[in-house]
């Protein structure tokens, strides 16, 4: 199954700057639309990425697997969020 590239740069976006707020911004984005984008690839998934139960949404141990599977299997490296550094 193929996933949206907005949806998996969202969820890379997210993860690199702790925010769905701050990817919003880096993306030119909504906060809506990434948040709904993030959702959606959960719901595709069927997974929960992200633990949202506190101010700052931080990745549950199936989104720290899945990151590294997304920036293993995609050209992530055009995201405003790579640095060549691992994000997690």
């Amino acid at each position: 199954m193929h996933y949206s590239p907005e949806a998996l740069t969202a969820f890379v976006e997210a993860a690199a700057s702790g925010s769905f707020s701050a990817a919003a911004r880096r993306m030119r984005k909504s906060q809506s639309t990434i948040s709904t984008a993030i959702s959606n690839l959960e719901t595709d998934l069927g997974l929960t990425l992200f633990d949202r139960s506190t101010r700052q949404p931080t990745l549950t141990a199936q989104g720290e697997q899945v990151l590294g599977y997304v920036m293993l299997s995609t050209d992530i490296t055009d995201t405003p969020a790579y640095s060549g550094k691992p994000v997690v």
